[in-house]
């Protein structure tokens, strides 16, 4: 999935900022898939992206090739939302009309540091997703100290050997999460926003469990965060 890019400047979705990966000039989106697919067994992709004129002419190229590289996956574009949550409900939308959805991973697109060491541990989570165990998130801990504010003054100094930062890929079960999401759907309990899946599963009150993230799985968010010679 991919924002605006409104924090990182400029007319062009961080995206689909061209960078050279493997010899070749690519969209962002496309060197992030291209990891994702090489390391796991991933049999449909959702390109979620704003699904307009600008948006197709860069998309749908994209999808053609990585459909010929990787034959085993189907891949297809969803139109992004106003907000993470509503680009993961369209996300997600596209994906359930596949017959038989057991394993559902969502990534930022503008995470493209994707360590091999890291996407085992996201596949070994991936396999193990269950009733019992039915969403995973990766975290980092949290090395700086960090405080509650109230305006300019401090209220409380956060203990943050109980804090971590969290990443994506988030890993859910989707026969356990699209039974309990429908069912707060349904009844109405969806009305606020949600900053990721994770939080979304929490409040679904679904079993949430994390894995070791990674250092150097940041998201692009500023242009000093883009260093193409560590793709």
């Amino acid at each position: 999935m991919g924002g605006s890019g409104e924090r990182f400047g400029g007319s062009t979705p961080k995206q689909f900022l061209e960078v050279e990966f493997e010899g070749v000039v690519r969209p962002l989106f496309e060197v992030t898939a291209r990891k994702l697919l090489k390391a796991l067994p991933l049999d449909i992709v959702i390109f979620v992206s704003p699904k307009n004129t600008a948006g197709s002419s860069v998309v749908n190229p994209v999808i053609e090739k990585l459909t010929a590289d990787f034959p085993r996956g189907k891949m297809q574009y969803a139109a992004a939302g106003a907000t993470r949550y509503g680009s993961f409900g369209n996300g997600i939308a596209a994906a359930a009309k596949t017959e038989g959805l057991e394993r559902v991973l969502v990534h930022d697109a503008n995470r493209p540091y994707l360590s091999a060491a890291f996407l085992q541990r996201v596949a070994i989570h991936l396999a193990s997703l269950s009733e019992e165990t039915p969403c995973f998130i990766p975290v980092t801990p949290v090395v700086d100290s960090v405080v509650r504010v109230d305006g300019a003054n401090v209220v409380h100094y956060e203990n943050r050997q109980e804090l971590r930062r969290v990443q994506t890929p988030q890993l859910l079960h989707y026969p356990s999460f699209e039974d309990k999401f429908s069912t707060a759907v349904n009844a109405g309990r969806l009305a606020m926003d949600f900053t990721d899946e994770g939080s979304l599963c929490l409040s679904l009150g679904m079993r949430v469990q994390t894995f070791e993230g990674d250092g150097e799985n940041l998201k692009i968010t500023f242009p000093e965060d883009l260093t193409p010679g560590k793709l």
